[in-house]
């Protein structure tokens, strides 16, 4: 049995791969795969991995959640970017800081052009097919790997990542590491402070070894940092999809030589971004009504 070319989502979650780095693994080349045929390679890098994570966090909150695949399947270009403003207005509504910190996966929403949509309806039907719902709404199985980094490592080519100095560490090694991290005494309400993030995935592999040991990652502190935008961008998303709390803060600069000017351009974007969702409840002008947040007791109004 099928709804809009799918089986339903019990079925999907018994057809994905076991292995949640598996998954990780099978939507990043998907999404790729896509991407390189259809898009030109790394060209429009936000749009490609900002769509992924729109779409990521709108995933149920729960394995057993409803299904909003076959919501999505249907949906055209332009009635896509509409479900995509729809669920950064649900993301600023929850945490107007991060949503900013997020702002280059999303800010093409505001204005994009008809090149900026063109096939992203079958971009999103490729993701929910691989499994992309599935695998957010599993906490154990999202933090299993750091999908957007996958695809980000993917659409950056080797010479860029030289030029940067920038190395994805792999799951296994950041799992590795986040053991050793924890094999210190370490007490809820300390800082986990990481000045060279990537998108997270130190965090990530943290926060399991954390849930393995029967401990809350919400109750620490976090503070995730990057030089680039893109990645800084991610932890903000990442923050979400292995729900590390309330207590996250995410910048962009230089957390080595300059924290003290760092940490105040963090308190100036934190106040500007409450001020101005008070001032502006919807982040961006959409028919769509959001899917049901996971983090709030309620929908928004």
């Amino acid at each position: 049995m099928t709804l809009y070319g799918i089986p339903p989502a019990g079925m999907r979650r018994a057809m994905a791969p076991e292995s949640g780095r598996d998954h990780a693994h099978a939507i990043a080349d998907a999404a790729h795969a896509w991407w390189t045929s259809n898009r030109g390679g790394s060209s429009d890098r936000a749009i490609a991995v900002g769509a992924l994570a729109g779409l990521a966090l709108s995933a149920p909150s729960r394995p057993d959640g409803p299904d909003y695949g076959p919501l999505l399947l249907p949906l055209n270009d332009e009635q896509l970017i509409d479900a995509l403003r729809a669920g950064w207005n649900s993301f600023w509504t929850y945490d107007p800081d991060l949503t900013e910190a997020a702002r280059p996966l999303h800010d093409w929403l505001s204005h994009p052009t008809e090149t900026d949509i063109r096939g992203l309806s079958n971009y999103a039907r490729i993701l929910v097919r691989a499994g992309l719902l599935e695998y957010c709404s599993d906490t154990a199985r999202a933090e299993s790997d750091d999908i957007l980094g996958l695809l980000i490592t993917r659409m950056r080519s080797y010479s860029e990542r030289q030029s940067t100095g920038e190395f994805f560490t792999p799951a296994v090694a950041a799992n590795h590491m986040g053991e050793l991290l924890f094999s210190t005494d370490r007490k809820p309400g300390d800082l986990i402070l990481e000045a060279a993030a990537g998108t997270g995935t130190m965090a990530r592999a943290a926060a399991a070894t954390m849930r393995f040991l029967h401990t809350n990652p919400a109750e620490y502190r976090w503070w995730l940092n990057d030089l680039d935008p893109l990645n800084a961008a991610c932890c903000a998303v990442n923050a979400q999809l292995w729900r590390l709390g309330r207590q996250v803060t995410v910048s962009c600069g230089d957390a080595l030589n300059h924290p003290g000017l760092l940490e105040e351009a963090v308190q100036e974007r934190a106040g500007r971004a409450m001020a101005e969702q008070r001032a502006q409840p919807v982040l961006y002008p959409t028919s769509t009504r959001p899917p049901f947040w996971p983090w709030q007791s309620n929908p928004p109004s």
